[in-house]
């Protein structure tokens, strides 16, 4: 056998020489015409697994008069060289660097805006909040009037509750609200909190005594 054919001109020089089409082969050997074909175009997915190729082979080697080791071995080295240039790679390519899909590109790029996010925000989130009552200023307080204007000071991005009502925080921060007073001691609880932080709560006491006008 000249070692220097590829299989496909080797079979077909067979066949040329024993005046065969693959109709004809397929009907002496007992192999279907699509698996000759497929051998010979070493059109691997249409094959089945390597005995039985082998076996077909053997077949089409006695009916050709071809030595069968020597076609095996031919179909063997062009099959490594086909899976080997279609599936396998090579070093420079094993080894670069792969770049991201568009997808996974867009998926870092916002990681990495959420991480900046939170590296500029996070003294906004977390830790315990400010919160300075200005209004009443001392702990206890007497008022003679029974709207009382509450005041104070927290970050405006916090969640402010006085007494379990949420109240607007202004974008410097401050706030006030009018408060109406019962009759004698009112405990009045602010409390701050931060999105991912401790809460803050200042307690203040108002005792409202309602002025008395003596008419005479």
């Amino acid at each position: 056998m000249e070692t220097h054919k590829d299989l496909k001109t080797l079979l077909n020089d067979a066949l040329e020489l024993k005046n065969l089409d693959h109709k004809r082969l397929s009907e002496l050997t007992g192999v279907q015409e699509q698996y000759l074909w497929a051998i010979q175009n070493m059109e691997i997915d249409k094959l089945p697994s390597a005995p039985y190729v082998r076996g077909y082979i053997k077949k089409i080697s006695e009916t050709l008069h071809i030595n069968h080791d020597e076609l095996w071995e031919l179909y063997n080295r062009e099959l490594k060289q086909k899976t080997s240039g279609e599936y396998d790679k090579l070093p420079i390519n094993r080894f670069a660097i792969k770049h991201p899909s568009r997808n996974k590109q867009v998926l870092i790029a916002l990681v990495i805006i959420l991480a900046l996010y939170l590296a500029m925000n996070l003294g906004r989130i977390r830790g315990e909040p400010k919160l300075e009552i200005l209004n009443p200023l001392l702990p206890v307080t007497t008022a003679f009037y029974q709207t009382f204007v509450l005041a104070g000071q927290t970050e405006r991005y916090n969640k402010l509750t006085i007494n379990g009502k949420e109240i607007f925080v202004n974008p410097d921060g401050n706030f006030s609200e009018g408060y109406e007073l019962q009759p004698g001691p009112n405990m009045i609880e602010f409390k701050a909190k931060k999105l991912l932080g401790k809460e803050k709560t200042v307690t203040k006491q108002i005792f409202y005594q309602p002025s008395t006008i003596i008419k005479q």
